[in-house]
């Protein structure tokens, strides 16, 4: 029996090996990517920290992705293409905001053209729940920002975080943005209880959100990509 007539859980075993090619090698580039994307936008080096061990854990965090992936999309060539790209780009965010505390412009913009084409090409989110997708998102969070800003002078969130939540929106459309967001509040609620019990942050400590709204949005696009 040939590695394209054998099946894994429904799976033909070709496609597998193939997710776990790209998720390899989207592993490679997201690395690339947190090591070169921040120097080249402008963030001081001083403000870089890097994980030691982060290389290999976002490796194997986008096999294991991609993997899992090509089960929930039953293998369709578009809704894992488009899944995969979705992993890639949340994955990367996640790395670099926590090295640097940064959203970095230079990833948002091709985002959201991307989203905007995918969701066009799929036909889910509609274009009418995108928009509103994208309008609430933003909208949400760029209250929290300016009331944090008003009130304190700075936020908890910084105004990357705001446009994320833009692309967020885009590609979970409305209401699926909603799903992101919440599910987002309750992991970053829950984090920094634990960080105030540990007394490693104060209550006018900052911390990187984005990783929370990036699981959020993962999470909310896998019933998506599975249905």
């Amino acid at each position: 029996m040939d590695a394209v007539s054998l099946t894994i859980g429904q799976l033909p075993l070709i496609t597998l090996l193939i997710a776990l090619g790209a998720g390899s090698a989207a592993g490679l580039l997201a690395n690339w990517a947190a090591d070169c994307l921040p120097s080249r936008a402008g963030v001081p080096r001083e403000q870089i920290h890097r994980y030691r061990r982060r290389k290999p854990l976002v490796l194997a965090t986008l096999i294991i992705l991609f993997g899992l992936l090509a089960y929930q999309t039953h293998a369709d060539p578009a809704r894992l293409f488009v899944s995969w790209c979705y992993a890639w780009f949340l994955t990367t965010v996640l790395v670099i905001d926590l090295e640097t505390r940064r959203v970095l412009n230079i990833m948002l913009l091709p985002a959201a053209v991307f989203a905007v084409a995918a969701g066009l090409w799929l036909g889910q989110p509609s274009p009418g729940s995108m928009l509103g997708g994208a309008v609430v998102g933003f909208g949400l969070f760029w209250c929290l920002y300016f009331l944090g800003r008003v009130k304190y002078g700075h936020g908890a969130l910084g105004f990357g975080d705001v446009k994320l939540v833009g692309v967020i929106g885009l590609m979970t459309g409305y209401p699926n943005v909603l799903t992101a967001l919440i599910i987002g509040a309750a992991l970053g609620g829950v984090a920094a209880v634990i960080l105030l019990l540990t007394r490693r942050a104060g209550w006018k400590s900052t911390t990187a959100y984005a990783p929370y709204l990036t699981v959020g949005a993962m999470l909310a696009l896998w019933h998506t990509f599975g249905g």
